[in-house]
């Protein structure tokens, strides 16, 4: 699907859908428990990625929508071969793994070449180490045999998903665990997101320092009444949009979330947007006469960088993202593909190996571009066409609906000029 955006003012509000991170998580706390749960509020169509873990889980609870909440039943009994396609999830599958060896099933994940290729040595030694079966192909993983409690060592610098994953399985197993992260972790605001759900499950664990996590085996998960997050993640395109091209209005958030990607506020208003707590719990973010560039560290926040990068590109000045390495395994080469995607429509920019620079211009010409299959680089050149003084078209744009099947109805209700 080709997507052509007019340069458009921004002028209007949005209700922020609910956080894909978080409710990966509430969904597998609740298909663990032991009775039924609810998690709360629940569209259909929040993304392909929240599909293939509710599908994933379904193997384990029976699911059904009643008016705005999703109810959770644990089966009493489960299948002990599973195949699960996890398309381009690269979350679904790294908390799913450990969670179906804890339960002692044998499991072929199926998915995209792309999601396969990008690292999961962190898995395939442990699993070795420990005298199982991990087998990994170009386009599917096979794991068999059952995860007994140890000791797991993990380097912090790769994705905090392998912590996560681990975190979500130790308990199901009959002794204590310990997780050591070998180095200092990135991406900690997810792994704090893990931890809020599971103490929403009762789950116990304590942590030693900022390097160890003790884990207690033979634990059983408390039934959820969870209400879920909105999206910090997804909020960050339509702030950026209200600071370039005008007004928006933001609704349905937690101004005291841990999520880690509610930094974005932070980097707005240093650049120089204008920022507006409102009395009914809205934000308002306003465009200012001209916005500044920054260095901003990459390594908690590594999803906001496409839309950084869309922020930069008119900002005055050269604006610097550093610590972002992990950007090369995402669901593109984040790095590479950022330069490719907005040097085609007029973007200054040049990298290294974990560092972005970007060269404010005074406004993006337009043109073709495509989002090589990234949703995120996607929904970021859709909000750089607000400061371009073409039209611009994206290829492979149906990557959005990865993480939304919403953006193109909620961008063009608040001024941008789509044309599918």
């Amino acid at each position: 699907m080709s997507l052509t955006i007019k340069p458009s003012d921004i002028f209007g509000s949005i209700y922020i859908q609910m956080s894909k991170s978080d409710a990966h998580r509430a969904l597998i706390a609740s298909s663990l428990a032991k009775q039924s749960s609810i998690i709360k509020p629940w569209i259909d169509n929040v993304g392909v990625d929240i599909d293939v873990t509710r599908n994933a889980v379904s193997n384990f609870a029976d699911l059904e929508i009643i008016d705005d909440y999703l109810k959770v039943s644990p089966k009493e009994e489960y299948k002990k071969e599973l195949t699960i396609d996890v398309k381009e999830s690269g979350t679904s599958l790294r908390l799913l793994i450990p969670i179906i060896s804890a339960l002692g099933v044998n499991c072929t994940f199926i998915g995209s070449e792309k999601l396969f290729s990008r690292p999961m040595n962190v898995y395939k030694s442990i699993w070795e180490e420990r005298g199982l079966e991990f087998n990994i192909s170009k386009d599917f993983i096979n794991i068999s045999g059952k995860l007994k409690s140890s000791e797991f060592r993990v380097s912090g610098n790769i994705s905090s998903q392998f912590i996560s994953g681990l975190l979500f399985a130790l308990p199901l197993l009959e002794n204590d665990s310990k997780i050591i992260i070998e180095g200092e972790l990135e991406s900690t605001p997810y792994v704090m997101m893990t931890l809020k759900t599971l103490k929403s499950a009762n789950i116990e664990i304590s942590r030693q320092g900022n390097n160890v996590i003790e884990v207690y085996g033979n634990q059983e998960y408390s039934p959820l009444n969870y209400e879920v997050e909105s999206d910090w993640s997804h909020a960050a395109f339509f702030a950026v949009a209200g600071a370039l091209g005008g007004e928006v209005t933001l609704y349905g958030l937690n101004k005291y979330s841990i999520q880690g990607d509610k930094e974005i506020l932070n980097i707005l208003k240093f650049m120089g947007a204008n920022i507006y707590y409102n009395d009914d719990n809205s934000i308002t973010i306003k465009k200012s006469n001209k916005l500044n560039a920054m260095d901003i560290d990459m390594s908690n926040i590594p999803d906001l960088a496409p839309i950084i990068t869309a922020l930069a590109c008119t900002a005055k000045g050269r604006t610097r993202l550093y610590n972002a390495g992990r950007l090369k395994y995402k669901e593109s080469d984040r790095i590479n593909d950022l330069k490719d995607s907005f040097t085609k429509i007029g973007a200054n920019i040049e990298v290294g190996n974990d560092e972005i620079f970007i060269n404010g211009v005074e406004r993006l010409k337009g043109g073709n571009t495509t989002s090589h299959n990234d949703h995120r680089i996607a929904m970021a050149l859709a909000v750089a066409s607000i400061v371009s003084n073409e039209n611009i078209s994206i290829d492979d744009a149906e990557s959005i609906k990865k993480s939304s099947f919403s953006f193109i109805e909620q961008f063009r209700s608040i001024g941008a000029n789509i044309v599918l």
